[in-house]
């Protein structure tokens, strides 16, 4: 499957929230065959007590492959999965990720990279054999992919490791009166400890809070413990120079999203 058709397979044409899938991954994504039949099954349990409903969207907050896991879980259920992960998986992507893309196994230390992405990319290559299988409608309530290890780990050496660390911006987002045009009312974000968002997914969900639109918290663990919160006030928030400051010491890759060399021509 050719990177292009993986990424329409998660942003297909038909679909009102396809404008905003990130391709920034899927540029750089090899996939081999999997049984992603069997895979699937395995997760379709994640979440049980979180039931389709035309009001409701979802925010998904989770490290990594489990995220993208969750998130087929519920496109099982009738949801329609964006995937908004800005970062590039590294230059590797196609030497040792292959390995994991077949066999699936327990992703193993990796120190030339910010964030390990291999296992993620897996499943999107699995999700990308799912997806087109599943009756989701054109409208379906919209399902928001974040990979929580976004911003790298505390043991990350900028010096010499590839920074394919990335934050999510509000303009990454539909507004809340898009949502709301949409009949969207209520936003659920599940993370692995039920609360406050991250930072910058603050910067977004306050703007929704805002407009009009209802954020509940839950975990992966338990979704039918979702229960209301109010966002706090991020850093900045509203601030003409949010974009510019947030982005000083991450890397920008030539082709878009963040991911290059802290010395090279590999981006910004």
């Amino acid at each position: 499957m050719k990177p292009e058709e993986v990424y329409m397979a998660w942003a297909p044409a038909g679909s009102i929230w396809s404008p905003w899938a990130i391709p920034v991954p899927f540029a750089q994504i090899g996939c081999v065959p999997t049984d992603a039949d069997g895979e699937i099954e395995g997760v379709k349990g994640l979440a049980e007590g979180l039931a389709i409903a035309a009001d409701l969207a979802v925010v998904i907050d989770l490290p990594g492959d489990q995220g993208v896991r969750l998130c087929l879980a519920l496109a099982s259920r009738g949801f329609r999965p964006v995937p908004l992960i800005d970062g590039s998986p590294g230059p590797d992507v196609l030497g040792t990720f292959q390995g994991l893309l077949l066999a699936g196994q327990t992703a193993i230390a990796r120190s030339g990279v910010a964030v390990d992405m291999r296992l993620l990319m897996r499943w999107l290559c699995i999700g990308a054999e799912v997806l087109p299988t599943l009756p989701i409608a054109a409208k379906a309530p919209p399902v928001f992919l974040l990979d929580s290890m976004r911003t790298g780990t505390a043991n990350f050496d900028g010096a010499n490791a590839f920074d394919n660390r990335w934050k999510t911006f509000p303009q990454d987002f539909p507004s809340a009166g898009f949502l709301k045009e949409q009949g969207i009312k209520r936003v659920v974000l599940i993370k692995e400890n039920p609360g406050q968002p991250l930072e910058d997914l603050a910067h977004v969900l306050l703007r929704w809070q805002e407009g009009g639109i209802s954020i509940l918290a839950a975990s992966a663990a338990d979704a039918t413990s979702a229960h209301p919160i109010r966002i706090n006030r991020p850093s900045l928030f509203r601030s003409l120079w949010y974009r510019a400051l947030t982005i000083i010491g991450l890397r920008r890759a030539t082709g878009g999203g963040f991911g290059a060399w802290p010395h090279g021509s590999g981006g910004g």
